[in-house]
């Protein structure tokens, strides 16, 4: 018993005292914690034990190698033991890796240290001057590198000739730094041209004028330069070191921008530089330095390559995917990076090492799938005991149905979140698996050639569906708090987004496979994809698609079909499919699939709307079921609406009367005026409505407004509101005043957690039904009226 006890102590007792192990532990759980890599490395430094000290560097630089405050740190930790031989290999490494000033100052200092000035002589100041040059060439463009071009400068000063030849080679080797360093826009360039030219007249005040005015023309450029560099990076506010924030975080975006400045400005040639390799000699520094102090901002990797691809692809090929396979050591699940990589490798012919890309990209999403999985899963199994207290375990709850759809049949939009997954209804669905969960059958044999049949006698693609979120009968009572409802909404997000990518990537892969091995690669892949756990329904359209191009038509019908037992209420998989039929002209199968379609929503529908009807309903979960009913029915009114139109202009009027007729008695509050007037559209436009209706009928998503005068100005018009309007607006707030009274008691009564509550009722009825910015005035004259919004508050009661 003892034992039993005592170990688990002190395990935890180790970790809780033992910083180094513990920052350890966290850095194998998420090796790209920046933060926590810097403490590490200062608490080895302090421990110094010189083979720890080396292992927790290595490591670290294995990922951030372009960290030259971390080279400097390392290299300076080895010099002052004596390791020389060690410091001189890490320069090596670290040159070949990064482009530091300080690093480069660093290496120059060490070169002058063991530099015997009193034995070595000529040959000793010449390696301190290669040094130099060096170091120069690797870092003298930064705007940073004052003080570099200093050192040397004062370096030649320093040197006392013995002979008059010597006196003027030391001129001409001082004069010609200065011509050099005048040249580059740095930090204190003003101060640099002064001291030159007072050099030069104080040398000789005969010579001085020919040679400052030879330079005063490129001075004047770079002067211009730095001006100008300081207004695009806000008068300097753009930062070098280390950034470990994501592209989200507000003071990235900032720094993002003052770094995308300064690459145009230098692509538009300021310095009006003759020699195209200095230009983009500039612009790649600048890229490199970016990257740098934004390492995880994929965009600057991506950039950086697209512009060395742009200059010179076949010879700039092997640089990019260096610097790519760099990009993705930071941002190892960035599909922006790991797409482009896998291009510029089908490009250099090499497709295994693009799979391995994809591969990467998939087990990476996949544990990150499995441990949100994992969390949700928990999480529920906390929640269900709540909300079941005081109920029979086998009660009807009719919510229990929404839990048991399959996760492919989800949209885009969220739609799904709040755990409401439907139960497949439908001619078309799969064999129950036994749990209520709608198994994936195997894909029907395709012929000789085909490898897409899983195998006999399993099902390996069952899609697994998310657990569903429990009754919640009485929020108070059962203690489940608003919190907990959120976090289970984020779980579901978060992992709608993991198989979103996942199924990308996957279908990504597929296309890649056929476009470099063939159709029989593309349905291998295809067959692995539907392994996994809930992959989503486009991965069914893509292969469905890469066989129709094929010259496989029966066999992409057998793909869409498949994918319709576990996509049979997804409006977009159905959309999809529709298309498909109408190009291919198989009306028998698209009459049949509408038909489906609408038994399939009806059902689904009712499920929504009784359990909308729930009275005790917890107010998050009827709003989503509100929300979800919404879009069900917004997608098989288009689904309809697709019909028709292809049976107005294929088929005959008595077929497209009969659907019509059948979408009337669907959606009888629609405006029977729009339903028809759908199919005589011209394109995106309808004219009936834009000129008999007084309606803006024109989408706008892919257009450009201007390009139509006249529905902008009817939309302007329409914007403006009388006085008449400016009452009724009034009078629909005062009448929203019951509702907001309801409100405010039904929180009082489900209030569980007053710290989660974001604002009052009252507060959310007013935002309801506010009138919108055309209530104000036109834009031309004011887009926002304090006054008349004070109107409107001073005639709605009971806002608080």
């Amino acid at each position: 018993m003892s034992t039993q006890v005592f170990i688990p102590k002190s395990k935890v007792k180790k970790l809780s005292l033992d910083k180094i192990t513990q920052l350890e532990e966290d850095l194998e759980e998420n090796p790209l914690d920046y933060g926590k890599w810097i403490k590490l490395l200062d608490q080895i430094l302090n421990k110094d034990n010189q083979e720890q000290v080396r292992r927790t560097f290595d490591k670290y630089l294995e990922r951030f190698k372009f960290d030259g405050a971390q080279w400097i740190r390392y290299i300076k930790y080895e010099l002052s033991r004596g390791e020389k031989e060690k410091a001189e290999t890490l320069f090596q490494k670290c040159f070949a890796t990064t482009e530091s000033v300080e690093l480069c100052r660093l290496y120059v200092d060490y070169v002058r240290s063991i530099s015997d000035f009193v034995t070595g002589g000529d040959k000793a100041r010449t390696t301190v001057v290669q040094a130099f040059e060096f170091a120069i060439n690797k870092v003298g463009i930064d705007f940073r590198s004052d003080e570099l071009w200093q050192d040397y400068i004062n370096f030649i000063k320093s040197w006392t000739p013995q002979a008059n030849w010597e006196q003027q080679q030391k001129i001409d080797l001082i004069r010609k730094v200065y011509k050099k360093f005048l040249v580059v826009p740095t930090e204190n360039i003003e101060s640099v041209w002064t001291q030159y030219t007072k050099w030069e007249n104080e040398l000789n005040s005969a010579t001085a004028q020919k040679f400052v005015s030879e330079k005063a023309a490129e001075f004047m450029l770079a002067r211009s330069f730095n001006t100008e560099w300081r207004q695009v990076t806000n008068n300097k506010k753009l930062k070098w070191t280390i950034n470990s924030q994501t592209i989200k975080d507000e003071s990235v975006q900032q720094q993002a921008k003052y770094w995308a400045n300064w690459i145009q400005l230098e692509k538009k040639n300021p310095l009006e530089l003759k020699d195209e390799s200095a230009l983009q000699s500039r612009v790649n520094y600048v890229y490199k330095q970016a990257t740098y102090a934004l390492p995880f901002v994929p965009q600057l990797w991506f950039e950086y390559v697209k512009y060395l691809l742009n200059n010179n692809e076949e010879g700039n090929l092997g640089d990019c995917i260096s610097i790519l396979k760099s990009g993705l050591t930071i941002n190892p699940q960035s599909l922006l990076l790991s797409f482009q990589l896998a291009e510029l490798y089908e490009k250099d012919n090499s497709f295994d090492k693009a799979k391995v890309i994809f591969n990467n990209l998939i087990s990476n999403l996949t544990k990150d799938f499995e441990k949100v999985s994992t969390n949700l899963k928990e999480l529920n199994e906390r929640l269900k005991p709540k909300s079941q207290s005081g109920e029979d375990d086998g009660s009807d709850n009719s919510d229990n149905d929404d839990g048991k759809g399959n996760r492919n049949g989800e949209d885009n939009d969220n739609s799904e979140k709040g755990g409401e997954m439907m139960k497949e209804a439908s001619t078309n669905n799969g064999q129950s698996n036994g749990r209520g969960i709608a198994s994936l059958p195997s894909l029907p044999k395709l012929g000789k050639n085909m490898t897409i049949n899983s195998s006999s006698g399993t099902n390996t693609s069952a899609p697994a569906s998310l657990p569903s979120l429990p009754k919640i009968p009485n929020q108070q009572s059962n203690g489940v708090s608003m919190a907990d409802l959120r976090q289970l909404q984020m779980l579901e997000r978060k992992q709608k987004r993991l198989i979103d990518k996942i199924t990308l990537i996957y279908s990504k892969l597929m296309i890649a496979s056929k476009r470099a091995e063939g159709i029989k690669e593309a349905r291998n892949v295809f067959k692995n994809a539907r392994k996994l756990p809930s992959i989503g329904y486009q991965i069914f359209i893509e292969s469905a698609l890469l066989e129709h191009y094929a010259d496989n038509i029966k066999t992409a019908i057998k793909v869409f079909d498949v994918g319709l037992k576990s996509s049979a209420t997804n409006g977009e998989f159905l959309s999809k499919y529709l298309d498909y039929l109408i190009m291919i002209n198989d009306v028998d199968r698209l009459r049949s699939t509408i038909q489906n379609a609408d038994t399939n929503f009806s059902k689904e529908l009712s499920q929504l709307k009784e359990g909308i009807k729930e009275e005790e309903l917890d107010p998050l979960l009827k709003k989503e079921k509100e929300k979800k009913l919404r879009l069900k029915k917004r997608q098989l009114k288009g689904l309809y609406k697709k019909y028709i139109s292809f049976a107005a202009t294929n088929l005959s009027l008595d077929i497209t009367n009969s659907f019509a007729k059948k979408c009337e008695q669907l959606f009888p509050d629609d405006d029977p005026v729009d339903l028809f007037t759908d199919r005589y559209k011209l394109g995106k436009l309808n004219i009936i409505k834009a000129d008999e209706l007084n309606e803006d009928a024109y989408d706008f998503e892919d257009e450009d407004e201007d390009d139509f005068p006249s529905l902008k100005r009817r939309r302007i018009a329409a914007s403006s509101i009388g006085a008449e309007e400016s009452r009724l607006a009034v009078t629909s707030i005062q009448e929203s005043s019951r509702i907001e009274q309801e409100t405010a008691e039904q929180e009082r009564d489900a209030k569980a957690d007053s710290s989660t509550a974001f604002v009052g009722p009252s507060i959310l009825t007013l935002m309801t039904v506010l009138p919108n910015a055309s209530y104000f005035g036109l834009p031309s004259e004011n887009v926002f009226n304090s006054e008349k919004l004070v109107t409107l508050f001073a005639n709605l009661p009971n806002i608080s």
